[in-house]
């Protein structure tokens, strides 16, 4: 079965969504990527932004490793901005505007949640470095 681009589209937003924020966003922030996606990303995309995208909606448990990737070895890919764009629809929303604030914490809390995401940080770069080459030669 073919996709059309509208499906396409959904996915990707919900394979982001699920990513960010670790549910599926509403209908209306489908609608709203959608849009967004086709002003800002008119022309198809590139083939090495192709194969990357269709890499991680083949293999979405890799999201988190090339957008790790990404904002060092093509910040501004579609790959990344897409992320940017779904954090942004979700952000926007009561819905998920939670996941987006800060949090009151206390200090040794902070320190370890900062020294833990920041060693999740360093491996989740590595594997998604690793994963970068071969998911840009992957056909779309």
């Amino acid at each position: 079965m073919i996709e059309t681009d509208d499906e396409a589209l959904d996915r990707e937003a919900r394979l982001f969504a699920r990513y960010l924020v670790g549910t599926s966003p509403a209908p209306e922030i489908l609608a709203r990527y959608r849009a967004a996606s086709r002003a800002l990303w008119p022309a198809p995309p590139e083939p090495h932004d192709a194969a990357r995208l269709a890499f991680v909606r083949r293999h979405p448990w890799c999201v988190g490793s090339l957008d790790a990737a990404a904002a060092l070895l093509d910040p501004g890919g579609q790959l990344r901005g897409r992320i940017l764009l779904t954090g942004a629809l979700l952000e926007a929303t009561t819905t998920h505007a939670d996941a987006f604030l800060p949090r009151a914490v206390p200090l040794p809390t902070l320190l370890w949640r900062l020294t833990a995401s920041g060693l999740a940080a360093v491996a989740q770069v590595a594997l998604g470095a690793a994963l970068w080459v071969v998911a840009g030669r992957a056909r779309a």
